[in-house]
């Protein structure tokens, strides 16, 4: 929020969130966890956020715009599924090499399925319309199986990359992903939906 002008309070307050839901998932967090490991005052958190909801929420939208706008910008000029599937995994596994803590913050978010009921309520359009995107790609390119919908896109394509992040990161947790991974993944989902 632009409430907040210390910017390196912004910033170690953004990573505090981002390492404790990593360690903790939402439910067992708290703005004294938050303010401890930032090194700020919870009067300070409470001063600028209503509460730990509010707060969680900033940060989660914030680092999800991030992320969208890395994975599927350009996506209307891809003209294959598995082009358009390479350059998804291409921008997460960018994103995490370039930051682990958000790459890995991301990844949990993704999968989460118990996530607070104001996060439950969120429509996410873009990538709505990206998954109706690929599969009338791969209708027209004969790449996707017709027995296959939108539910079937979204586990394939939009949680097992991160899924493989999390299980990468828990055997090291600065692992740099590699073209060859992405190659490889978007391969195994390009069989799987055939």
């Amino acid at each position: 929020m632009s409430r907040i002008t210390d910017s390196t309070k912004i910033e170690k307050i953004k990573r505090a969130i981002m390492e404790i839901m990593c360690e903790h998932g939402y439910k067992d967090i708290s703005i004294a966890m938050i303010s401890e490991k930032a090194g700020v005052s919870t009067g300070y958190l409470y001063r600028y956020y209503s509460g730990k909801d509010e707060l969680i929420q900033d940060i989660i939208e914030t680092n999800m715009y991030e992320i969208k706008d890395r994975i599927l910008i350009n996506s209307q000029a891809n003209k294959t599924v598995y082009e358009y599937l390479y350059n998804i995994i291409d921008g997460i596994f960018d994103l995490v090499n370039t930051d682990h803590v958000t790459g890995k913050f991301i990844a949990k978010q993704v999968l989460e399925i118990n996530h607070p009921e104001w996060m439950q309520d969120k429509k996410d359009i873009e990538i709505n319309n990206s998954i109706g995107d690929i599969l009338l790609l791969g209708k027209e390119t004969g790449e996707i199986d017709s027995k296959y919908d939108r539910n079937d896109i979204e586990v394939l394509f939009f949680t097992l990359p991160f899924r493989y992040i999390l299980l990468e990161m828990t055997k090291d947790e600065a692992k740099k992903f590699t073209k060859e991974e992405v190659a490889k993944l978007s391969e195994m989902c390009m069989k799987a939906i055939k």
